[in-house]
């Protein structure tokens, strides 16, 4: 079994392990993006398990000043964690893991009494494990720091152009305009992020993906959302974030943004030893063309709903329990 498709298995286990099959489904689904997130915890999983194999390796070694260049295999290792960060970082903006924040400071407060299972035991280890997380502020600190907004999105909409003129225009064997455009976008992108993917934003990343999984695996509860008048994992961001000022076209777009960016900055990441050669005609090369165009459409809805270079909306939770008062007017 190749290296790749270990790891494809590897995702598809994960993922079993998070969204069990006897988990209540929400009416509407978004199977993608539950797939994405669970190759993203994949991801932090390799990537810190490789982490402690090279700390034993080089302890005896020194700082190692290096030239710049254009990004190398150690950069490219880097960059694993980027997409499940950036994941991360959108989800955040669409509110996921405020909500659950949220919505487990009312069940310990005592404001959520509804009957809800197995769920409300699923709640209470999300609750507990509050203070060993990141808190809201941390985050948004650290995804500032890795995604520097007037920076990373002018050149994350590079690649996505760049990718996604290989679908309207495939480049010829004898016209390498388009290719070298890429390999130019590619290049910029990944140089800039390599240095921001080391350090803390490597061991958050494993945090926070896991906290995503845990956050989703409740919020998806048929009986939870019940509670709160809604009838999905959408609809319950919307309640939530329309509390805060957040608009239901904002949340879906950061959403969207997540899933399609955590394809390319995956890709990004994988091709860096190959020069970003792929084939726009193979399987593979139509979906990262793909996720590159809808990627330059969310982005388009976002900017166009006012945020396209805003931090996420004031959603902060205080690590206290919240108070009933916190969401005034919610279906409770």
């Amino acid at each position: 079994m190749t290296a790749p498709l270990r790891r494809s298995v590897t995702a598809m286990r994960i993922g079993s392990d998070i969204f069990p099959i006897e988990a209540r489904a929400p009416r509407r689904i978004d199977p993608r993006l539950l797939q994405v997130l669970a190759q993203s915890l994949a991801t932090t999983r390799r990537v810190a398990l490789r982490r402690a194999a090279r700390a034993a390796a080089l302890a005896e070694l020194g700082d190692i000043e290096l030239p710049d260049s254009a990004p190398t295999a150690e950069d490219a290792a880097h960059l694993e964690v980027i997409a499940p960060l950036y994941l991360a970082c959108e989800l955040e903006h669409a509110g996921l893991l405020r909500t659950a924040e949220l919505v487990a400071g009312l069940f310990a407060s005592g404001a959520l009494t509804q009957p809800l299972g197995a769920t409300a035991q699923l709640i209470m280890e999300f609750w507990k494990g509050r203070r060993e997380r990141l808190a809201t502020p941390e985050r948004e600190q650290l995804f500032a720091q890795v995604f520097e907004p007037q920076a990373f999105y002018p050149m994350m909409q590079a690649l996505c152009d760049a990718l996604a003129d290989q679908l309207d225009d495939p480049p010829r064997a004898s016209d390498i305009h388009a290719r070298v455009a890429l390999q130019q976008a590619a290049d910029v992108l990944a140089g800039w992020l390599s240095p921001r993917a080391v350090g803390m934003a490597t061991f958050a990343a494993n945090d926070i993906v896991q906290a995503l999984s845990q956050a989703t695996h409740f919020l998806r509860d048929r009986l939870l959302q019940t509670a709160f008048g809604v009838h999905d994992l959408w609809g319950l961001l919307n309640v939530v974030g329309s509390q805060q000022g957040t608009g239901s076209g904002d949340i879906r777009g950061r959403i969207d943004l997540g899933r399609e960016g955590a394809t390319v900055l995956a890709w990004l990441a994988a091709a860096v030893p190959q020069r970003y050669a792929f084939d726009p005609a193979a399987p593979e090369g139509q979906q990262l063309m793909a996720a590159a165009e809808a990627w330059r459409g969310a982005w388009r809805a976002v900017q166009g709903a006012g945020h396209g270079s805003s931090a996420p909306p004031d959603m902060r939770l205080s690590r206290s329990p919240a108070a009933p008062e916190t969401v005034a007017g919610l279906a409770l």
